[in-house]
């Protein structure tokens, strides 16, 4: 997994979630540990085409559960 992806998009879900930091991790669960929502889903889908000039996929982005799941995307796109 790459750190410099992982530690964006943990800067990204800590002012979403207003959570800090080290609660986020790999494993740490989108909709379960951070009760992400479809419009949270939407609005980190805009970031992340923002901050890593991809072109998200929204319907793909729903099946992701974790914050690992998010990066390996994002590393694949």
């Amino acid at each position: 997994m790459n750190l410099e992806i992982l530690f964006k998009i943990t800067q990204i879900l800590e002012e979403i979630f207003d959570v800090p930091s080290s609660d986020i991790t790999p494993e740490t669960d989108l909709y379960e540990d951070l009760n992400a929502d479809e419009f949270d889903v939407v609005e980190i889908s805009m970031i992340l085409e923002e901050e890593f000039d991809i072109l998200p996929d929204e319907e793909e982005m729903k099946k992701l559960s974790t914050v690992g799941d998010l990066c390996k995307y994002v590393e694949n796109c």
